[in-house]
């Protein structure tokens, strides 16, 4: 007797299965994540639209991100990590890895580093 596919291999050692509902719990964090991510950096007047040019998705489909109740993948989460901060920053958290600074974030820090050498000069009267 053959049992039906779920497209999910079962794992070849231990006593037990994957818990579906762990998986659900999971995915459902991901997708809470990437929402408040995205509603963090975005004013909500212009977001939907916003994120619709970032990506190329359709507006229902990003009214799902931003309700945190489904989640980007593929072609559309890549859309979001190349011009979304606040997503970049999430998903970097949630895999382990530090951030890496952005261009942006590397210019005002630049700015501000320049405003302090200026600051100090006039103090020393160079």
């Amino acid at each position: 007797m053959s049992v039906p596919s779920t497209g999910e291999e079962l794992p070849k050692k231990g006593k037990e299965l994957p818990s579906q509902r762990s998986r659900k719990e999971l995915g459902r964090s991901y997708s809470k994540a990437i929402g408040d991510a995205l509603k963090e950096e975005l004013a909500c007047g212009a977001s939907i639209k916003t994120v619709m040019a970032w990506t190329g998705a359709g507006e229902r489909t990003v009214k799902g991100w931003l309700a945190g109740s489904n989640g980007p993948s593929g072609q559309h989460l890549e859309g979001l990590l190349r011009s979304s901060e606040a997503v970049y920053r999430e998903v970097m958290l949630r895999t382990g890895r530090a951030p890496m600074a952005s261009r942006q974030g590397l210019e005002a820090l630049r700015g501000h580093v320049t405003a302090f050498v200026e600051a100090l000069d006039a103090t020393l009267g160079r």
